[in-house]
């Protein structure tokens, strides 16, 4: 084979030795700058593009607040109903597929105790295999057998997952069912250690509160000992019964928990630890047909500004509720994909395939939607009572811990005007209340109806509880528990009347105790009651 022009005038230039030097000189010279090109490459890809591979999950970096940056992935998540063995996820292969479609990339599954372990390690499976993250709810403080129950949860997880990432949070709304954060935490420093030391890769979540609640979330990490990876709570927007554009603003609300949230972590520890919302939508007590969720320009607006508020202060990650078998789904009973799941492909399409991330948070200056057709309500009609006509509307006080009843513009939930009730002197032996006579009213709540009502107890004031009560025609009363009212927030507070009470009822009210033996005064502002 005749020699290249060129090669052969070079390598007259050189005796035989330096040719063969300078060749292999040459060649590890090219293949440094190939092998440095390539890893170029991949290390750019590898850095830039989220982990999506199917069956597997990734903890990305928890560097701080998370409030800068690509929008996470895993705000778009979902729970798991799970209320029993035909859960919709465990039995259709069509609604399993759609979740896919969705893009679904973090799923929160309950543990209950109706549940076999059967059904809970099949949920586990298939949360593995439609590629999703997995969020498991752990007993937390109100479980006497914590450790065993979650020591058994936990090597089911390492089993099914193996060294990829489980979050574990620690309980479940515990402050609504009245368990202190102090209890909480003392549960949380004498379990999580034996936990972490059990789970793979997995990485603890708290205090899972129902609610947004900067004294509980401060006090939990004063004191928790390991320090949680992600700090979560609960965020709803309105009541069921709430007019539509009430909802909407309400979303506001999202934003200025979070920055709460973080000037508290730094304020507290130092550091702004990753949140997640672990369960979100515009109601927790929704109803079928409810103006809401029955009108699909509703949720399209509703469900998109969600989520662009969530992805606009960056948040680690969030689980809308849920994904079957509610009032507010994303897959319906037949199996077809519902308003709010449409939405979640199209915001995941822009925001993660497509790139198109929102960079400050978005106002309700989203095109409201229109009223059902059905329904003529408008503003806050359906509220039973929103003070807004300036009176107490027939509220008055009983017990000499009840020292005033006014109507008041200080704060207001629903509007600009709620009523302030003034409570002075009372300890954990005193329960007095408020009340007005159903005799005054066009209509009343009936067995089986709900009683909402919001509190507000002013941020600097002492400790107190109260509860929704309602008396029947032969003055029996009937409520449920009295619950702690958090301060600086509006605290919800609801009853079911059972199905004993028949006919009329004679009163609705709102009872108050004390938690110290000492004597506690305070104002307390209630809005938006409604059944």
């Amino acid at each position: 084979m005749p020699q290249r022009p060129g090669l052969l005038d070079r390598t007259k230039r050189f005796p035989p030795p330096l040719l063969v030097l300078s060749i292999a000189l040459a060649g590890l010279i090219l293949g440094i700058s190939v092998w440095s090109i390539y890893a170029g490459i991949f290390h750019n890809a590898s850095s830039s593009t989220p982990n999506m591979q199917r069956g597997t999950s990734t903890h990305p970096a928890t560097n701080g607040t998370q409030s800068s940056g690509a929008v996470p992935p895993l705000i778009f998540g979902t729970n798991l109903g799970l209320f029993n063995s035909q859960d919709q996820v465990l039995t259709s292969a069509t609604t399993r597929t759609l979740l896919q479609q969705i893009h679904i990339q973090i799923i929160r599954m309950p543990v209950r105790s109706t549940l076999s372990e059967a059904i809970e390690i099949q949920a586990a499976q298939i949360i593995k295999s439609l590629g999703a993250t997995p969020l498991v709810i752990l007993r937390g403080a109100v479980d006497q057998n914590v450790v065993s129950d979650d020591t058994h949860i936990i090597n089911d997880m390492n089993h099914i997952f193996g060294k990829n990432t489980v979050y574990y949070e620690y309980g479940n709304e515990e402050d609504l069912l009245g368990v202190p954060v102090t209890t909480y935490t003392a549960s949380w420093n004498a379990v999580i250690p034996q936990l972490k030391r059990l789970a793979v890769n997995g990485q603890f979540i708290g205090p899972v509160t129902y609610h947004y609640d900067s004294n509980y979330l401060a006090s939990f990490l004063q004191k928790a000992q390991p320090r949680p990876d992600q700090v979560s709570w609960h965020e709803y927007t309105c009541d069921d019964s709430w007019a539509a554009n009430i909802c909407i603003a309400h979303i506001a609300n999202w934003t200025t928990h979070i920055t709460q949230a973080r000037a508290t972590m730094r304020a507290t520890i130092g550091i702004a630890i990753p949140i997640m919302i672990t369960e979100w939508n515009y109601a927790p007590n929704a109803v079928p047909d409810d103006g809401k969720n029955n009108n699909s320009a509703f949720m399209t607006t509703w469900t998109t500004l969600a989520l662009q508020t969530l992805a606009a202060n960056r948040i680690f990650a969030s689980m809308q509720y849920s994904a079957t078998n509610t009032v507010i789904p994303l897959i319906s009973s037949g199996d077809t994909m519902t308003t709010q799941g449409t939405v979640f492909q199209a915001q995941y399409q822009q925001m993660i395939a497509l790139g198109q991330q929102p960079t400050s948070v978005p106002t309700t200056s989203v095109t409201q939607p229109a009223s059902p057709a059905s329904s003529t309500v408008t503003g806050n009609d359906k509220l039973a009572f929103s003070f807004e006509d300036g009176s107490t509307d027939g509220w008055s006080g009983h017990g000499q811990g009840i020292v005033n009843v006014q109507n008041s513009t200080t704060v207001a939930l629903d509007g600009k005007q709620a009523l302030q009730v003034t409570v002075s002197n009372i300890s954990r032996r005193d329960f007095p209340y408020i009340s007005v006579s159903t005799s005054t009213l066009s209509s009343y709540p009936q067995a089986g109806q709900t009683i909402t009502a919001y509190i507000y107890l002013p941020a600097n004031a002492a400790s107190l509880m109260a509860k929704v009560f309602v008396m029947a025609s032969n003055y029996q009363w009937y409520s449920g528990p009295m619950l702690p009212l958090t301060p600086g927030t509006w605290n919800h507070l609801t009853y079911t009347l059972p199905s004993a009470i028949n006919g009329p009822l004679r009163q609705i009210g709102i009872q108050f105790n004390a938690t110290a033996d000492s004597g506690i005064s305070s104002d307390v502002y209630i809005d938006a009651i409604s059944w």
